[in-house]
């Protein structure tokens, strides 16, 4: 792989998971919330509803990330 599609492929890796991470912490942030409230709670009902948020907004992130991972084997040269 030259040093330019290692770089672009980089980039595009740490721009995904810049996005990625703010998600991702959200996520962690509903499922402790979940962990410590009562079921029948405004408060659980929240977390359960941002955690559902933050699943389907990672999804293209997870996939963006993926595919700039597979960049870095894909350009190798066997």
């Amino acid at each position: 792989m030259n040093a330019k599609i290692y770089e672009k492929s980089f980039i595009s890796l740490k721009r995904h998971l810049a996005d990625y991470l703010p998600q991702l912490e959200r996520a962690i942030a509903a499922i402790k919330t979940l962990e410590v409230s009562d079921p029948n709670s405004e408060e659980f009902s929240q977390a359960l509803a941002d955690l559902h948020v933050a699943s389907t907004v990672l999804e293209p992130y997870s996939e963006g990330m993926r595919e700039a991972i597979d960049q870095f084997t894909e350009d190798r040269p066997d």
